[in-house]
């Protein structure tokens, strides 16, 4: 076992609590420093006060489980009967085109007769199959990949809208490696067609031999929160809350953290489970090299608004679940999002999610009266609702969301050389933004640390 001098987490999100609990899975001790006076970090889950029945999800609220570290951290956890399955995320999603939701074709024939792509696009589109596949290992963006294998017209209209949507950025300088890397995998049996028949056959083979598959993503009952709240359950170190680290110093022995309670905290080694801007200028001093790269991953504002209507004032149509809005169609939302009773809303009402801050940064500094006036008169443009909601409830994530470009990955193992050895980073700032990416990422954090501070 480590000293009891211990190491320091900095960050109480998911990165650090998993960071926390691979730890002490080992025996180690360590002491989680969060400056917000809540854990979690965007997985944060809060009933509508007033309204019964209604659980909205401040941030993630369905994870996937093909990166399985969070499903196994649940699993874990003991929380098997809080899990919900979640068959396809992608059924009964819409794009905005020109004006109206026009479905994801998500089968031959709804794909043959969608007006989403024209004749020659999905002519292009079914040449993927005879493209030659990238075999380097060098990073391209969203953008070009889409382009090289499905033709400008998917991505336009298919690929960028889903997915550049989904992280709220512009997919001609989104990493595919670090956002979408599933499909460099895909491509890797020479065609994303043929990868994923291959993945089907694969799955397939499993199931047969009796073992149990996990859903191809889940939610929770109850909400996100419910993960952060089994951590904090059970993690046996220290955790301190409302205490933000204003500086770090390091000497032979290991570091010392000034906390804004006016006190020193010392530590054989820390693991920042920050995003970048944060680590950034803790860092300045002790890994100018490695500060520095931190400062060039960019992050923006991002913001949900969790609406609760009557079912009958909020009825979507098309069977529609979700509804993804690309930045041509010049509208100031980002997407919308259906939730009904058994899921976070009761019997006879929906609860909406609207996510703002990407297609209209501005909405992110307006106060909450002006943002409601702005987003109801988009629901009411874009899918004819007029009637005001029941309830609102509204989070804002200034500087939280991380932007990976093209050779992001390359960039963070530039940063990751120039920290000391006893220091590793966690979080959505590095591998990945989902929130299965943050835990492998805390997962690995940990790992670094046993390795490089020898057990006493």
């Amino acid at each position: 076992m480590l000293n009891s001098s211990q190491v320091a987490i900095v960050g109480g999100g998911i990165a650090g609590l998993s960071a926390a609990w691979q730890l002490q899975q080992r025996g180690v001790a360590y002491t989680l420093l969060e400056a917000s006076p809540r854990l979690g970090g965007m997985l944060r889950t809060e009933a509508i006060a007033g309204h019964d029945g209604f659980i909205a999800d401040a941030g993630p609220e369905s994870f996937i489980t093909r990166k399985p570290e969070l499903w196994q951290l649940a699993q874990a956890l003991g929380l098997q009967d809080q899990i919900v399955p979640i068959a396809s995320e992608t059924r009964g999603t819409c794009i905005l085109t020109h004006g109206k939701p026009v479905p994801v074709p998500l089968g031959p024939g709804a794909f043959i007769t969608s007006p989403l792509l024209s004749v020659r696009g999905k002519l292009r589109l079914l040449m993927e199959p005879f493209v030659a596949a990238k075999r380097d290992d060098e990073d391209e963006s969203l953008a070009a990949f889409t382009r090289r294998r499905l033709g400008d017209e998917a991505l336009q209209k298919l690929v960028g809208p889903i997915l550049a949507g989904i992280y709220s950025t512009n997919p001609e300088q989104q990493s595919v490696q670090t956002t979408a890397s599933i499909l460099r995998d895909l491509e890797q049996h020479s065609s994303l067609l043929k990868g994923m028949l291959a993945q089907g056959k694969a799955q397939s083979a499993l199931k047969k031999t009796g073992q149990a598959l996990p859903p191809r993503s889940f939610t929770f009952k109850r909400g996100a929160q419910t993960i952060v709240d089994a951590l904090g359950q059970q993690l046996t170190g220290a955790v301190h809350l409302s205490t933000t680290v204003l500086g770090l110093m390091k000497h032979d022995a290991g570091y010392a953290l000034r906390l804004s309670n006016g006190a020193t905290h010392p530590a054989s080694a820390l693991i920042l489970a920050t995003q970048a801007n944060v680590a950034a200028p803790l860092l300045a001093h002790i890994a100018p090299q490695a500060a520095n790269a931190l400062q060039r991953i960019r992050h923006e504002s991002i913001g949900t608004l969790a609406l609760a209507f009557r079912e009958a004032d909020a009825r979507a149509e098309l069977g529609m679940t979700g509804l993804m809005v690309p930045r041509r169609e010049g509208r100031q939302i980002d997407a919308v999002v259906w939730r009904g009773a058994h899921n976070r809303a009761p019997q006879g009402h929906v609860l909406l999610r609207v996510f703002f801050g990407g297609n209209a940064p501005g909405l992110m500094d307006l106060d909450d009266a002006a943002l409601l006036d702005v987003v109801r008169s988009e629901l009411k443009d874009i899918v004819g609702i007029v009637a005001p909601p029941l309830a609102a409830r509204i989070f804002r994530w200034r500087g939280c969301f991380p932007k990976p470009d093209v050779h992001h990955l390359k960039l963070v193992r530039e940063i990751e050389v120039g920290l000391p050895q006893t220091t590793a980073l966690a979080g959505n700032s590095y591998g990945g933004v989902g929130v299965p990416d943050c835990v492998r990422s805390g997962f690995a954090a940990a790992d670094r640390i046993l390795a490089r501070i020898p057990a006493k």
